[in-house]
């Protein structure tokens, strides 16, 4: 889907996008079953076909922390919350193609507690839901480790 870039920019921050939450279980996530990333494809297709911007959220329902996995259609690798930095890259009545991007947000994922991927330059193929969900397991478990490491590290600081 093209879009100028101060439309996209307009519509992000005013949230006209469609949103659409999923859950999926971590049992789920570490078989990396993919059918949470599957029907967050079929509702991106039908967004874009409807020339919409489109954010999908999946949370982890049964994780022992809080963290969310957005497949979103943006312009460039920064999330939806940060569309108002899009025009550090771009002139604001340049027309660009979305893409997919996926976004993890944990606070225990990394310092920043945020981390983003292009997952795909138009359409999700079968490889790159394959990808993408590699990504979102690999992310949970380094999460997960994290998670666990936070106790360890108050007892050494004691």
């Amino acid at each position: 889907m093209k879009i100028k870039i101060a439309d996209f920019m307009e519509k992000v921050q005013a949230g006209e996008f469609n949103q659409t939450s999923l859950e999926i279980s971590k049992d789920d996530l570490l078989q990396a079953d993919l059918w949470s990333i599957n029907k967050a494809k079929e509702q991106i297709e039908k967004d874009t076909a409807d020339n919409k911007l489109s954010q999908v959220m999946i949370h982890v329902a049964d994780s022992e922390f809080e963290i969310n996995f957005y497949l979103e259609t943006g312009v460039i690798n920064l999330p939806f919350a940060d569309a108002k930095k899009v025009t550090h890259f771009f002139d604001d009545d340049a027309e660009v193609d979305t893409k997919i991007y996926l976004s993890t947000a944990c606070d225990y994922l990394n310092a920043s507690k945020f981390h983003i991927d292009l997952i795909s330059e138009n359409v999700l193929k079968n490889d790159e839901i394959k990808h993408t969900m590699d990504i979102m397991k690999e992310n949970y478990e380094t999460s997960v480790e994290n998670f666990s490491n936070k106790d360890e590290e108050k007892k050494e600081e004691k």
